[in-house]
C-alpha cells in the first residue's frame, strides 16, 4: 500500500471523527446557530456552531482556540456537614476548564459574547434571536452560587471518604478529574463532555441504572438496599416510565438545581420521599404511604419542623430548639431493605439498616443517664430512640420530665431513664426481664399473665413500636412505625380494631378500672391498652390475686368518686419502667408518672412490696393512708 493511499484512509478516519463530533453538537442544545433544531435558544443570524466558544485564529490565552469572552465571577461553593464530618478542605474555586463552561453557564456573560464572530471580526457579538443576551434561567443558568449543584472544586479522596470507589491514578476513563491525577479535582468535565450528547445531558457516560453516579460513590450497604433493587415501576416528572431501582439516585438527588439544600436532594428533606414516587399520598403498587400516617393527629415532627437536620447529627441538633425528626433519623435510604421485625426482640429490622444511634451508659436506679455510647450502625431499634428521648435530645430532665410538651399534651419523659437496668421494673425494651438488675425475685411475669406472643418469659426482648405505631390495621399501603396515630401516645394495637385507649377509656375522661373488667364495661377487652400483651382476666377469673381483691372496691380521692379503682391508682402511668416492682408507683412520685386526673393525684400507694408470685399478694404487701385501702400500721420493709 502506497504513501498516497495510507493518507487518504488517515484523512477518512479524521473527517469522520470530526464529522461525528459535529453531528453530535449540531443535534444538541450546544448548537446555538440559526439553524438549531434541538435548542430554542439560538443565533439571529450566526449559522457557525463552533464560534460560539471556538476560533482558529486570534483565541484567549486561557485555553486553546477559545472564543467566548471568560467570567470573571466569584462562586459560592456546595458545603455540608457531612463534608466537615469527612475533615474535607475547604474547596476551592473552579478550575479554568469549569470556568469555559460557567462563561456561558453562570448567566453573567452574553451568550454571544465572543472574540471572533465567523468573519472574524475582533471582538465581535453575536446577536441572539428573542432578545436574549444571558443564559436564560431554568435552560442551564446555573447561576454563581453552587450550593444547589454537585460540588465542583474538590479533591477526589477516598481516605477522607470511604464511600468513595478506590481507583488507581490516572483514571484513563471518560470520567476524569482535572487533571487525571492525585492531585485532580472534581469539575464539569468529570461529568459532562460538551462535544458529544450520545448519553444526553451531555453525560461522559450513560447514566442508566445510575451507573455515572456509582463510577465515583459506593454507598455502604447500597447494593442490597431496596431503592436500588427495588422492581417498583413509577414515571418520574419529565421522564419516561421505568423502576425504582433502575432510577436509582435520581430518585432522591438532583446534579444540579437541588431543592434540598445540602445534600442535593430533589424536593425538600421528607417530600423528596413522598413526591418521588414513593411514600406520599399519590403512592405507587406496594410502597407505603407514610406521608399519610405523618399528618395524623399525634406525629413525629416530620412534616412540621424543617431545616435542622444535620448528618451526622449531635446532641445540640436534635434538642431545643433544634428538635426534629426527619425520615433519615430513623431510616438510612442508603441501605434500608424490605422487611419487618419478629415479636419478641429487640434486634433492627431490615427498615432500619444503617442507621446511627446511642447506647446509654449505666447509670444508677432511677437516674438520668447523661453519657453514651455511639451506635453506628445500630443493632436494637431502641439506640434509634434514644438519640431524642433521652438527655441526648432532652437535656437535664429532673426526676425524668422534661420541659417538653409532646403531641398528647403531656411533658415528654426521659426514656433512657426509664429503660434503665439498674430499676425495679421495666418493660423489656433495652434489657429482657431476667438481666433487669436491679429486679429483684421474681423477675419475670408467669407465663399466663402474657400472651400467646410474648411466652418467652424472662427472656425476650421488644420494639418501642411494639407499642407506639400506626392506629390502623397493616397492610400493603398502611405502614407499621411510630410515624403517626390518631391514638394518643401513638398507642397501637394488635388486631383489626386497633383503637387502643391509657390511662383513659374511649370517653378521654374516665379512667381504665378493675370494675370494668368485671363487669365487662367499656370495651375493656379490645380497647384498653395493656391487654395487647396481658390477659388479665379470662372466664371470670383473675391472673392476678391483688386485682381480684380490688375487683369491686370503690374509691374517692379528693371528693371524687371513681365507682371503682382505677390501674393508675396503683400502677405508673407512663408505663415504660418504675423505681420500684411491677411498675407501681406511690403517691409522693411526680407528675406524669403518679397521675393526674384533672389536677387529682389518683396514686394511693405509699409503700409496695413485690410478692413470690402473682397469687401470693395479702394486704400487707401494699401500704396507704387512703380510707379503706390499706391503711394498716406500715409494717416496713417497703421498696423505697
Amino acid at each position: 500500500m502506497n504513501s498516497r493511499i495510507i493518507n487518504i484512509i488517515l484523512l477518512l478516519f479524521v473527517s469522520y471523527g470530526r464529522l461525528f463530533s459535529q453531528i453530535s453538537i449540531k443535534e444538541s442544545k450546544h448548537n446555538l446557530s440559526v439553524g438549531a433544531t434541538i435548542s430554542t435558544i439560538k443565533a439571529q443570524s450566526e449559522s457557525e456552531i463552533c464560534v460560539f466558544c471556538h476560533t482558529p485564529h486570534k483565541s484567549s490565552s486561557i485555553a486553546q482556540l477559545w472564543n467566548h469572552q471568560p467570567t470573571s465571577a466569584t462562586y459560592t461553593l456546595y458545603t455540608s456537614d457531612y463534608l466537615t464530618a469527612k475533615s474535607y478542605n475547604a474547596q476551592g474555586q473552579p478550575s479554568q476548564k469549569s470556568k469555559l463552561c460557567l462563561s456561558c453557564h453562570d448567566g453573567t456573560i452574553a451568550l454571544g459574547s465572543v472574540l471572533n464572530t465567523s468573519d472574524m471580526t475582533v471582538n465581535g457579538s453575536i446577536t441572539m434571536s428573542g432578545g436574549i443576551t444571558t443564559m436564560p434561567s431554568g435552560s442551564g443558568n446555573l447561576g454563581t452560587t453552587f450550593v444547589d449543584d454537585h460540588p465542583i472544586g474538590f479533591q477526589y479522596n477516598n481516605a477522607k471518604d470511604p464511600e468513595l470507589v478506590v481507583r488507581a491514578w490516572p483514571w484513563n476513563t471518560p470520567v476524569k478529574l482535572d487533571p487525571d491525577a492525585t492531585t485532580g479535582t472534581i469539575e464539569c468535565i468529570t461529568c459532562h463532555d460538551p462535544h458529544n450528547n450520545q448519553y444526553s445531558h451531555f453525560l461522559q457516560m450513560a447514566n442508566t441504572n445510575a451507573a455515572l453516579c456509582e463510577f465515583c460513590h459506593a454507598k455502604s450497604g447500597w447494593n442490597a438496599s431496596i431503592h436500588k433493587t427495588s422492581l417498583q415501576s413509577f414515571t418520574p416528572i419529565g421522564s419516561t416510565p421505568t423502576t425504582v431501582g433502575e432510577r436509582s439516585c435520581r430518585n432522591c438527588h438532583a446534579s444540579h438545581n437541588g431543592v434540598g439544600v445540602p445534600y442535593n436532594l430533589n424536593l425538600s428533606e421528607e417530600n423528596t420521599c413522598y413526591q418521588s414516587g414513593c411514600h406520599g399520598t399519590t403512592n405507587g403498587v406496594n410502597t407505603k404511604d407514610i406521608q399519610s400516617a405523618v399528618n395524623k393527629m399525634y406525629r413525629h415532627p416530620v412534616n412540621t419542623v424543617a431545616g435542622k437536620h444535620l448528618n451526622p447529627d449531635n446532641s445540640s441538633s436534635v434538642a431545643t430548639p433544634n428538635r426534629h425528626s426527619e425520615c433519615e433519623d430513623c431510616h438510612n435510604p442508603h441501605q434500608s431493605k424490605s422487611g419487618l421485625h419478629s415479636v419478641k426482640t429487640n434486634l433492627i429490622s431490615n427498615v432500619l439498616t444503617g442507621v446511627s444511634g446511642l447506647t446509654p451508659d449505666a447509670s444508677s436506679i432511677w437516674t438520668q443517664p447523661t453519657t453514651f455510647t455511639a451506635a453506628n450502625p445500630v443493632t436494637k431499634e431502641n439506640q434509634i430512640c434514644f438519640k431524642c428521648h433521652s438527655y441526648n435530645g432532652l437535656g437535664v430532665a429532673a426526676n425524668g420530665v422534661s420541659g417538653i410538651i409532646g403531641p398528647s399534651g403531656t411533658y415528654i419523659t426521659d426514656q433512657a431513664m426509664e429503660f434503665n437496668s439498674a430499676n425495679k421494673s421495666a418493660h423489656p425494651v433495652q434489657f429482657s426481664t431476667n438481666a433487669q438488675t436491679g429486679a429483684t425475685a421474681p423477675k419475670p411475669l408467669a407465663s399466663r399473665q402474657l400472651s400467646t406472643a410474648w411466652n418467652s418469659v424472662g427472656t425476650q426482648t421488644m420494639y418501642c413500636s411494639d407499642c407506639h405505631g400506626n392506629d390502623q390495621e397493616v397492610s400493603t399501603t398502611v405502614p407499621e412505625g411510630p410515624h403517626g396515630s390518631n391514638n394518643m401516645h401513638m398507642l397501637r394495637g394488635t388486631t383489626a380494631s386497633s383503637t387502643k385507649y391509657w390511662p383513659y377509656n374511649a370517653s378521654g375522661t374516665t379512667l381504665w378500672r378493675l370494675i370494668d373488667v368485671r363487669n365487662n364495661l367499656n370495651n375493656w377487652s379490645t380497647q384498653m391498652f395493656c391487654v395487647n400483651c396481658h390477659p388479665i382476666f379470662s372466664n371470670g377469673n383473675w391472673f392476678n390475686k391483688a386485682h381480684e381483691a380490688h375487683e369491686t372496691r370503690t374509691v374517692t380521692i379528693s371528693g371524687k368518686a371513681y365507682g371503682g379503682v382505677p390501674c393508675v391508682s396503683c400502677h405508673i402511668a407512663v408505663p415504660h419502667g418504675a423505681k420500684r416492682s411491677r411498675l407501681i408507683t406511690y403517691a409522693t412520685d411526680v407528675s406524669p408518672y403518679a397521675f393526674r386526673d384533672g389536677g387529682i393525684n389518683v396514686n394511693l400507694i405509699l409503700g409496695f412490696r413485690k410478692a413470690s408470685s402473682a397469687n401470693s399478694y395479702e394486704e400487707l404487701h401494699c401500704y396507704s393512708l387512703q380510707t379503706g385501702c390499706h391503711n394498716h400500721t406500715n409494717q416496713g420493709g417497703y421498696e423505697p
